[in-house]
């Protein structure tokens, strides 16, 4: 048997990491020496809990979504959100969002919660793009049209 798999993640903020599956024992481990309390799961469903999902001392939620190119749709933007103002809401929480590689649905995630904590759009992108430089923005408009719906990109702030 291999060495287990470590830990792919960046951080975007102080609160905010991003990056692929945490499919291992010693990446939930390193999720926890980062002091991640929350993770964002944005995966197509699992036949089997991940590793992330059953340790005790991680809250997690699955945002799950097929990464096929077709929107997203405003409820997954909302939940994906209502996860991280939760996380937000609690002393010393730090959020890990991801999907099987942190490319394309855990980015969109990211953007959609720094857009609705105020980011303007040009700068929620270029964080994300440039701390984490295998992310694309496949989903990016599809999140700002989702979120405009959702009437949660009026506040930007500079």
């Amino acid at each position: 048997m291999g060495a287990e798999l470590r830990l792919d993640a960046h951080p975007v903020t102080t609160w905010l990491l991003l990056g692929a599956a945490p499919d291992s024992t010693r990446a939930v481990g390193e999720l926890l020496n980062r002091g991640v309390t929350h993770v964002l799961d944005c995966r197509t469903p699992r036949p089997m809990p991940p590793p992330a999902a059953i340790c005790p001392s991680l809250v997690w939620c699955s945002a799950s979504t097929k990464d096929d190119g077709a929107s997203r749709g405003t409820d997954w933007y909302s939940a994906c959100v209502a996860f991280a103002e939760r996380a937000a809401r609690e002393d010393n929480a730090r959020l890990y969002v991801h999907c099987t590689a942190g490319a394309n649905r855990s980015p969109a995630a990211a953007y959609a919660i720094l857009r609705s904590r105020g980011w303007a759009a040009s700068t929620a992108r270029d964080r994300i793009l440039t701390r984490r430089t295998q992310a694309r923005p496949r989903y990016f408009e599809d999140a700002e049209q989702c979120l405009a719906e959702l009437g949660l990109t009026d506040q930007e702030r500079p």
